[in-house]
C-alpha cells in the first residue's frame, strides 16, 4: 500500500511538472513569435525601401557602367551616394538581425522563406558558389571579388545611430551628410566600405571574362528578387524585371537562374 501511495504521489508531481514545463515553454515559444513578427512588421518597409532605393542605383550604375561615374576624379557624388545606398540597406539588415526576429522564428514557414530570401543577398555579395566549375582561364578575378561577410556586419553597424532614447522608438541610420564626412575622416568607415569598393564597385571592366562585373550582376538580380518577395504586388514599388543574366557569363548565369526558379519568380526573369 505504501509503494502504491509514493508511486501515485510521484506520478502526480512529474505530470505537474511536465505540464509546468509545456505551459511555460508553450507560452515562451507564443511570445517569442508574437514579439518577432512584430519586429518584421514594424522594420519590412524600410528594409523594402532601403532596398528598392540600392536596387535603382545599381541598375543605373550597370546600365551607365561605361561612363565610369563611380570614379570621377571631378566630382565623388555618385560614389559617396552609392555607398550610402549600400550602408543604408545593410544597415536596416543589422537592425533586424539584431531584433532577433530570425531567431525567434526559424521553425516558422513564413519566417524560413523570409530567412532564405534575406541571407541570399548577402550570399550574392560574398559566395563562391557562383564561379564554382569556372577556371580562371574563363573568369579573372574571382578571389578578389567578394565582400567579406563581416565587412558587411560593421557596416551595418557604423550606420545605426547610436541613442539612449526609449527603445520603442524606430532606430535610425546616418544622414547622408553625416555619412558622408565620417567616410572622408574615420579609419572605421574607410577601412569597412574599402571592402565592399573593392569587392565590387570599383575599376570595372564590363566584360563576361571579368569576375567583379559578374559579382555586380549577381547581387542586383538576386536584390531585385528580394524586393519582389517583400513586395509581390509591387504596392510600394514599381514592378521590374531581373534581365542581367544575358550579360553574366553563360555559366553563372545558370546558376542564378536556378536560384530565381526555386524562388519561383521565372516570370520576371529576362533571359
Amino acid at each position: 500500500m505504501l509503494w502504491v501511495l509514493i508511486s501515485a504521489g510521484l506520478g502526480g508531481i512529474i505530470g505537474a511538472l511536465i505540464k509546468f514545463v509545456f505551459e511555460t515553454v508553450a507560452a515562451m515559444k507564443y511570445q517569442q513569435k508574437v514579439t518577432a513578427k512584430k519586429m518584421l512588421h514594424r522594420y519590412r518597409y524600410p528594409l523594402l525601401r532601403a532596398a528598392d532605393s540600392l536596387d535603382r542605383r545599381l541598375e543605373n550604375m550597370i546600365t551607365f557602367i561605361e561612363k565610369k561615374w563611380y570614379e570621377d576624379p571631378q566630382d565623388d557624388y555618385y560614389r559617396l551616394s552609392t555607398l550610402y545606398q549600400f550602408g543604408s540597406y545593410l544597415g536596416w539588415c543589422k537592425i533586424i538581425e539584431d531584433a532577433a526576429y530570425l531567431e525567434f522564428e526559424t521553425s516558422n514557414k513564413r519566417a524560413r522563406a523570409f530567412s532564405i530570401h534575406f541571407y541570399r543577398v548577402f550570399k550574392a555579395l560574398t559566395g563562391f558558389g557562383y564561379f564554382a566549375g569556372i577556371n580562371a582561364s574563363e573568369i579573372m578575378g574571382i578571389e578578389e571579388a567578394t565582400v567579406p561577410r563581416l565587412a558587411l556586419t560593421a557596416i551595418g553597424e557604423l550606420m545605426i545611430q547610436k541613442s539612449d532614447e526609449d527603445q520603442e522608438q524606430m532606430p535610425q541610420l546616418l544622414g547622408f551628410v553625416d555619412f558622408s564626412k565620417k567616410l572622408k575622416e574615420s579609419p572605421d568607415f574607410s577601412k569597412w566600405f574599402g571592402y565592399l569598393e573593392k569587392g565590387i564597385l570599383s575599376n570595372h571592366q564590363p566584360s563576361k571574362s571579368s569576375a567583379r562585373w559578374n559579382r555586380l550582376l549577381v547581387v542586383a538580380s538576386i536584390l531585385r528578387a528580394f524586393i519582389t518577395f517583400l513586395d509581390p504586388k509591387s504596392r510600394q514599388t514599381k514592378p521590374r524585371q531581373i534581365h542581367y543574366l544575358k550579360r553574366m557569363n553563360s555559366k553563372v548565369a545558370e546558376k542564378v537562374r536556378g536560384e530565381l526558379l526555386e524562388m519561383k519568380l521565372q516570370e520576371i526573369v529576362v533571359s
